[in-house]
């Protein structure tokens, strides 16, 4: 089930910046008739943040590359001991272009990009878009002075791989070395013993249904491989055997190789 996703002002003195945001990310803005809405994007003094209408008891869903653990996190991204560094292929001189076509909340594409690649965010929810777009949007902000910000980061309007051939052409423009898909598994463990955020996304989305369709537009549309992040228990998307795989804790990353990198950067 797909929610609409309302935006509204925490405070009357926030109203005008939340009928801007509405209107840039083409979402509705709060009214009467959205009140009992199962989730809303609250614009606070402090940013965006999802509110769980129905589970008071949830604390707000907030994305902050700025500050805290995520922002923290982001800086072992140039290291190649992250699985998923590894699994993008990053070398001495290579820098993939990368899309995450599967972005969510874009940890993992910000983890490459602090790697050194070039990356895409790709979000079909209208809500999870909204939030991770808001999160770049401060990012960029924040270290406006760091030029590397700016030209890695690029979010692209809400939409999927999965939307009606042909695609649109600020994606088929693109031409990724990589695309990296980490699509929405079914969650099977109890719900307390699942982290907020997921929690969060599994009500708000739900599993990806369609997932096994991503891969082969992926193929045609990357240059040189696909990465699918994965449960270490699902089975392969689409049942297609990768050709090679990069393991950790709890996931697993399939690679389908198209071909080699060339040996200078890309």
């Amino acid at each position: 089930m797909t929610f609409i996703v309302p935006i509204v002002a925490a405070e009357p003195e926030l109203q005008a910046g939340a009928a801007m945001l509405a209107e840039r990310l083409k979402l509705p803005l709060h009214q009467a008739e959205t009140e009992q809405a199962p989730f809303v994007l609250e614009l606070t003094r402090d940013g965006l943040q999802l509110r769980w209408t129905t589970q008071p008891k949830m604390q707000p869903l907030t994305l902050d590359y700025t500050r805290g653990a995520q922002a923290w996190r982001q800086k072992l991204g140039g290291g190649k001991q992250e699985a998923v560094v590894r699994a993008i292929g990053l070398g001495h001189n290579v820098r993939p272009s990368v899309l995450d076509a599967t972005a969510g909340l874009g940890r993992d594409g910000m983890m490459l990009a602090h790697a050194g690649c070039n990356v895409y965010f790709l979000e079909r929810h209208p809500g999870v878009h909204a939030l991770l777009d808001h999160a770049i949007h401060q990012f960029q902000e924040a270290h406006a002075a760091e030029h590397w910000s700016s030209k890695r980061l690029h979010m692209l309007p809400a939409g999927s791989l999965l939307e009606a051939a042909p695609l649109p052409n600020h994606i088929q423009s693109i031409q990724p070395d990589a695309i990296y898909l980490d699509p929405m598994f079914p969650e099977r463990e109890k719900s307390a013993a699942v982290k907020k955020d997921m929690q969060f996304l599994q009500a708000l989305v739900g599993p990806d249904l369609d997932a096994d369709g991503l891969l082969a537009v992926a193929l045609n549309l990357a240059t040189y491989r696909v990465v699918v992040k994965r449960p270490n228990k699902a089975p392969f998307l689409a049942g297609q055997t990768p050709s090679a795989q990069v393991p950790s804790k709890k996931h697993r990353f399939d690679i389908y190789i198209k071909k080699a990198y060339p040996k200078q950067a890309v």
